[in-house]
C-alpha cells in the first residue's frame, strides 16, 4: 500500500506540480494527524488570509507606485522619501488567485489598485488627481508559490524522519501521537508570521490584484 507522505514528497518534486492539489493533500494529512496549526496555515493559503497579523513574511510584495495618465497610460510616481507603507504590500489573496495572476499577466506585471483613502493621499502628494496603483513583478508571486511548495516538501520530510508515513490515507494512533508530541512537527509554522501592522496597505486584496 502506498505511503501518503511519500506521495506528498513525490508531488512536491514534480516540475509540473499542481500547487492546489499539493495543498489539498497536505491539508488532508494535517487533518488526519490533528495538526491544527498546519491545517490553519493550509486553509489560509487555499481560502485567503482573514487575519492581517497572520500573513507570512514570504507574502510580502514590493512594487512601484504609478499613476494613470489618460494619454500615456501608467506613469511612475517619484516621492521625495520612500514610503514603505505604500510601496510594500502583504498579499492576503488565495493561492489560486495569485496563480491566476501569474499565469495570465502579459507583461510580467500585476496591478494592485489602492483604496479610496490611499488614492486620495497619493493624489494630494503626487500632484496628479487620478487613480494610482502599485505595480508588482509577477516573479514575486512565483516566489510565493515556490515557497509554499518547499514548505510542504520540508514538512513531509520532517514527518518521515519521525516515523510518520501513513498507510494509504490512514495514520496509526502511534503516528498521531508522535506528530502531536514532537514540537518541530506540532509547531512547524511558528516562524512563518511577521508583524505587518506597519506596512499593510489597508485594502481588501482579494479582488484588487489585476493582470496587465
Amino acid at each position: 500500500m502506498s505511503k501518503i507522505i511519500i506521495e506528498l514528497q513525490q508531488e512536491s518534486l514534480k516540475s509540473n506540480f499542481d500547487i492546489l492539489n499539493l495543498l489539498r493533500k497536505a491539508y488532508l494529512v494535517a487533518r488526519k494527524l490533528k495538526l491544527s496549526e498546519f491545517e490553519k496555515w493550509i486553509d489560509s493559503e487555499l481560502n485567503g488570509y482573514k487575519d492581517l497579523d497572520k500573513i507570512p513574511e514570504y507574502r510580502l510584495l514590493r512594487g512601484e507606485v504609478k499613476a494613470w495618465n489618460p494619454y500615456n497610460g501608467w506613469i511612475p510616481v517619484i516621492f521625495e522619501n520612500d514610503i514603505e507603507s505604500i510601496t510594500t504590500h502583504y498579499a492576503s489573496d488565495t493561492i489560486s488567485s495569485l496563480l491566476n495572476v501569474y499565469e495570465n499577466s502579459e507583461n510580467r506585471t500585476a496591478i494592485l489598485p489602492f483604496n479610496a483613502s490611499t488614492n486620495n493621499y497619493l493624489s494630494k502628494h503626487g500632484g496628479l488627481h487620478t487613480k494610482y496603483a502599485l505595480m508588482i513583478g509577477t516573479n514575486q508571486i512565483y516566489s510565493i508559490i515556490e515557497r509554499v511548495r518547499n514548505i510542504i516538501l520540508d514538512w513531509s520530510i520532517t514527518l518521515e524522519e519521525n516515523g510518520i508515513l501513513g498507510e494509504g490515507l490512514q495514520f496509526s494512533d502511534t503516528e498521531k501521537e508522535i506528530a502531536n508530541n514532537i514540537p518541530v512537527i506540532n509547531h512547524y509554522i511558528n516562524n512563518f508570521w511577521g508583524n505587518v501592522s506597519e506596512t499593510q496597505i489597508q485594502q481588501d486584496t482579494k479582488e484588487s490584484m489585476q493582470k496587465q
